[in-house]
């Protein structure tokens, strides 16, 4: 019986900072990624400590252009702590460099990440909140990030199932959006009972559990606690104090 093929290695969080420090098309793809993923936070943190909407841009996309060309993250280590502490150190970095030059890149001389400057900004003001500090508010968009990319995970593997509709209507139930009283109206949408449907929801609920932790443990230490640092987002989120 020939050997079952491996599986194929899924890059972690922290693998793809690794992995962009080359300059191949590997590289440019994991940086992408880190991109579409971590753009946001970085920008409501410039904007929270004052910089202009248009400075902010010029920040992000500087840092990331800098990521690139001058393999910014070759001193990255995994090991040595969490990759959100790791990101904003090397952006706060990045942006007092930026402001101690007398000229910065002039905006457009290096794109890396795709963003509507606009869109950004009207976003920032959606969803900043009065006397929060920049880097609580950098913690929570992380926080936030990071749900949406678990949240993302199960909708993608729901697809793969063809269980789409069915994900559409239990996918409230993981957002706030419906609580137990729409079982019976929800369970009806989706052909269940009541029960069924309830089932299906505690299920679900386990599962977006399961994909958050393997989310956080992406950006941990190997021998990180997990749960600390969930415990701690969550926290974040609710209007904890930032450590």
């Amino acid at each position: 019986m020939p050997e079952t093929a491996p599986a194929a290695f899924k890059p972690t969080r922290w693998s793809l900072v690794i992995q962009s420090q080359g300059g191949d098309e590997k590289a440019k793809r994991a940086l992408e990624e880190l991109c579409a993923a971590y753009w946001f936070p970085l920008y409501a943190w410039s904007r929270r400590c004052g910089a202009s909407p248009s400075d902010a841009e010029d920040y992000v996309q500087g840092f990331f252009v800098q990521v690139l060309q001058k393999q910014l993250f070759a001193a990255a280590n995994p090991e040595l702590g969490k990759m959100r502490t790791f990101m904003l150190t090397a952006f706060r970095r990045h942006v007092n460099d930026e402001q101690r030059k007398e000229s910065r890149q002039k905006r457009g001389g290096g794109q890396i990440v795709s963003f509507d400057a606009a869109e950004a900004e009207a976003w920032y003001e959606v969803e900043q909140i009065e006397g929060e500090s920049a880097d609580h508010m950098f913690d929570r968009q992380w926080a936030l990030t990071v749900l949406d990319q678990a949240m993302d995970k199960l909708e993608q593997q729901a697809a793969a199932k063809g269980k789409s509709a069915e994900f559409a209507v239990l996918r409230p139930f993981l957002t706030g959006e419906a609580d137990a009283a729409d079982y019976e109206k929800k369970g009806r949408e989706a052909g269940m009972t009541a029960n069924t449907f309830k089932v299906a929801v505690h299920r679900l609920r386990a599962r977006f559990r399961d994909a958050l932790r393997r989310e956080v443990a992406e950006t941990q230490p190997a021998d990180a606690n997990v749960d600390e640092e969930m415990g701690y987002l969550m926290r974040v989120l609710s209007g904890g104090a930032v450590e």
